[in-house]
């Protein structure tokens, strides 16, 4: 990753182990981050870093403050100075760290109290900068201090050899956190956590011990697998789905989900569950196709071997999680599994409602299954498409969809949110974003529709959904009310494509069904074209199209 690292203190050092395996664009002496925030640096901008970590010395930084006025005045100053900094470097990452002061050097006698109020209040301010600039990011700085010991986490001896701040472990320490981070901005988050249930949610076998039996209480053993039930409910409420692959009679595990007190998830925190004695591998298969959700979206977390190496061998797309040999860590390591492989920087509304609109799509396949006809289905669902331009309120779902969505999308164009404001500006392009609900709830912003005009044709340069809303004829429903838009506009002709990838098979014909004729192309790429002079009447049966700009 190209990286350039900002700070008040000499981080040198640090910039030398991060060059081994990343470009770092060495900036003009440690104490002129406010420089580069004043004035767009032309170096730093050409060398354009996809992150740009912002390294804050807390006593380096309040040097001379005396009292919590003073304090706010320095710490309001570089809050202004980091938005600009932002802003002059909007491309890029700009992870910014909490800042850590040691009471032993501030000179006022409340020294203890003000350290830590000058911690607290940088942290507020950092949140909302968070929330402000999409593209700042918050970097845990006084946590790993804290974590290490202050004692061995700074160095006197290089502190007054060259302002060096930091002990040579800490700066390896502080290196491989910042790898960490970088890691994490750089992938695509799971989507799945797939859980066993005896000796990896609770002690013990509900099928030997019973729902009371089970070891789940608030002390000693019992209090590890509480604490580990915590922290994947905590997964769940970020967005994260899951699902359980049990060997079991489902009996016994509605029975422990019901009937245990001490029990922190619940079978409404699952948006799949396959209790029996099926192999897993089989199950997880399953539970894919079921939230229809590739294997490579799942991690897999069991306490025995055996079938943590059946699930690497049979499903090897699946992560498998080494479960630990020393069971006071399985809380802590729950956590690392949500940091490792969920975690994201931003939540939207529609990550927070996932288990919800799974839960909702099981009790549309149980109508479906049951109707007598798949229009009849339809028709049944009464749903409803929301379609409306993108504004600042949709921008950050429209961003996050388009780099998530792989299997229904005709071109997969992937866009940071730099890149979209240049589409819509410069390119002249226009992003329509559907939401979708029915009667068993709202699906939220799942469908995009980007296109520009070329004269009198439209040129569609990319058609994308969610897999949440497949199998409901809702891109019909949705093209046949764009095309109708664009009729409207003067639009005579549009053109379409397909660009093959190893994921976006089912929209492989997708042009074709829609009306399209294929103009040119091969089994990568093709061409396609449909004449808007007339469109034939469609009854929308299971829809209803809104078309207005979203508030």
């Amino acid at each position: 990753m190209r990286l350039s690292i900002l700070s008040n203190v000499n981080l040198d050092m640090l910039s030398g182990l991060l060059k081994k395996e990343n470009e770092v664009f060495q900036t003009d002496g440690y104490g002129e981050w406010i420089t580069y925030a004043l004035k767009k640096d032309e170096r730093l901008a050409a060398f354009a870093p996809e992150c740009l970590f912002l390294l804050l010395d807390g006593n380096a930084l309040l040097e001379g403050c005396q009292d919590m006025g003073s304090v706010k005045t320095v710490l309001d100053r570089s809050e202004q100075y980091i938005e600009k900094l932002a802003e002059n470097y909007s491309a890029s990452y700009l992870v910014v760290s909490t800042i850590d002061v040691r009471p032993e050097h501030i000179g006022a006698g409340d020294a203890s109290d003000l350290a830590q109020a000058s911690g607290a209040y940088w942290d507020t301010l950092l949140t909302g900068l968070a929330e402000r600039q999409k593209n700042i990011h918050r970097f845990e700085l006084r946590c790993l201090i804290e974590d290490y010991g202050r004692k061995q986490f700074y160095s006197a001896k290089f502190w007054y050899m060259g302002s060096i701040p930091y002990d040579m472990k800490a700066l390896h320490l502080l290196a491989e956190e910042m790898r960490q981070v970088m890691a994490r901005l750089a992938r695509v988050p799971k989507k799945v956590l797939v859980l066993d249930l005896d000796n990896t949610l609770w002690g013990g076998v509900i099928g030997e011990d019973g729902p009371e039996g089970i070891v789940l209480d608030s002390a000693h053993e019992g209090a590890i697998y509480q604490d580990t039930q915590k922290q994947i409910k905590k997964m769940q409420q970020q967005g994260v789905l899951l699902a359980i692959a049990s060997k079991n009679n489902s009996e016994d595990v509605q029975s422990a989900f019901r009937e245990n007190p001490h029990m922190i998830l619940k079978e409404s925190d699952f948006s799949a569950i396959c209790a029996d004695w099926n192999p897993k591998p089989v199950n997880i298969g399953k539970i894919a196709e079921e939230l229809n959700l590739g294997l490579d979206s799942f991690v897999f977390v069991d306490d025995n071997e055996a079938e943590r190496e059946a699930m690497r061998i049979q499903q090897p797309e699946v992560t498998v999680v080494d479960f630990p040999t020393d069971l006071t860590t399985l809380p802590a390591v729950m956590a690392e599994v949500y940091e490792n492989y969920f975690f994201t920087w931003h939540l939207t509304d529609e990550d927070k409602a996932k288990t919800m609109q799974y839960q909702q799509e099981r009790e549309r396949r149980k109508e479906r299954e049951s109707a007598v006809s798949y229009e009849d289905y339809l028709r049944s669902l009464q749903t409803t498409i929301r379609l409306a331009p993108v504004n600042d309120n949709t921008r950050e779902r429209a961003v996050q969809l388009m780099n998530k969505t792989n299997q229904f999308n005709t071109c997969t164009l992937r866009m940071d949110e730099l890149a979209l404001e240049h589409y819509l500006g410069e390119e002249g392009g226009h992003l329509l974003m559907a939401e979708v609900s029915d009667k068993y709830g709202n699906s939220g912003w799942v469908s995009e529709f980007l296109y520009h005009q070329d004269g009198d044709t439209a040129v569609i340069d990319n058609f994308l959904m969610s897999c949440r809303v497949m199998g409901r004829k809702v891109e019909d429903a949705i093209l046949d009310a764009v095309l109708k838009k664009l009729q409207a506009d003067g639009i005579t002709r549009v053109t379409a494509a397909y660009k093959k990838t190893a994921k976006n098979k089912p929209v492989e014909a997708l042009w074709e069904h829609l009306g399209f004729t294929q103009v040119s192309g091969d089994e990568e790429q093709k061409q396609y074209e449909r004449k808007l002079t007339s469109l034939p009447e469609t009854e929308q049966i299971h829809t209803k199209m809104v078309s207005q700009r979203s508030e």
